[in-house]
């Protein structure tokens, strides 16, 4: 198997903008590797069809954030809103694809949002969406939809968040498996010339993670100037987060199909690292 088959080939990237902090970055990220891999922006926005339904009934009422003022909820009002926003999406898509000089397209789509979003990256190689969405309660945890994506999705996942920028240090947990040269494979890829790699050798003794370093080495060549390479016996979530924060990466590029590492480790890693994340599948 050589290098270029095992990194993930992207051709088309579907981003989910709805014009949140999150949103407007990962919108930028999946132009950028667009641009870089001559791929396709699919961008969609999501009218929440629950959203609707509850400003139909007669009893709802929505409260003004700064002001407090509470009043009936209006669903005339609220399609006008979400009008506006998916103009605004397919704008801001418009500017963003200008930009990075990549094809791209824009569609609306009504539903229920985490299944929408699903259905939209079916025929597409990656999905961008930011790490949370609008609501102001996510705070610094992983969004609902984006958590579900992880677990459900079909395709590679890009989750990125305000302040992610490509040129930072990417990082990525190595254990020989072939889940984990697809994912170094990919960074490699991914890597600017400037940018630092971090790989976590991820062994249960000094020969083991002795070797990992010399097949890792052995695979990158001299494709990344930048490198640096960190002994890591743990597999435990806690441990390696910790590890993580200590290395403050831009990108974590992670596979959830490793030897040692299982995906719910992965997954609650993507969730309390709040960094954001290349999260690369099987080929099938």
């Amino acid at each position: 198997m050589t290098g270029s088959s095992r990194r993930i080939a992207i051709k088309r990237i579907a981003v989910a903008i709805d014009c949140s902090p999150h949103s407007r970055a990962s919108l930028f990220a999946a132009a950028e590797i667009a641009g870089m891999l001559e791929a396709e922006l699919l961008g969609f926005f999501v009218e929440d069809i629950n959203l609707i339904r509850t400003a139909e009934l007669p009893f709802s009422q929505e409260i003004h954030l700064h002001t407090a003022r509470i009043e009936p909820l209006d669903a005339l009002k609220l399609e006008r809103l979400l009008k506006l926003q998916a103009k605004e999406a397919h704008e801001l898509l418009i500017q963003t694809a200008k930009r990075f000089g990549i094809p791209h397209r824009f569609r609306t789509l009504r539903g229920l949002v985490p299944a929408e979003i699903l259905s939209a990256s079916l025929e597409t190689d990656l999905l961008a969406m930011g790490r949370s969405g609008k609501t102001p309660l996510c705070g610094r945890s992983l969004g609902s939809t984006a958590r579900k994506a992880i677990k459900e999705a079909k395709t590679n996942i890009l989750l990125t968040r305000s302040g992610f920028t490509p040129d930072s240090p990417l990082l990525l947990l190595y254990d020989g498996s072939t889940g984990a040269k697809r994912a170094l494979e990919t960074a490699i890829g991914l890597a600017r010339r400037a940018s630092v790699v971090h790989l976590f050798l991820i062994g249960n003794s000094a020969g083991k993670r002795a070797s990992l370093r010399e097949e890792a080495e052995t695979i990158i060549g001299g494709r990344i100037r930048k490198k640096e390479f960190h002994m890591i016996p743990w597999t435990d979530s806690k441990m390696l987060a910790q590890c993580i924060h200590l290395t403050e990466p831009g990108l974590l590029v992670l596979s959830d199909n490793t030897e040692t590492i299982s995906p719910e480790t992965v997954y609650g890693l993507i969730d309390a690292t709040d960094y954001p994340v290349l999260l690369v599948r099987d080929s099938g």
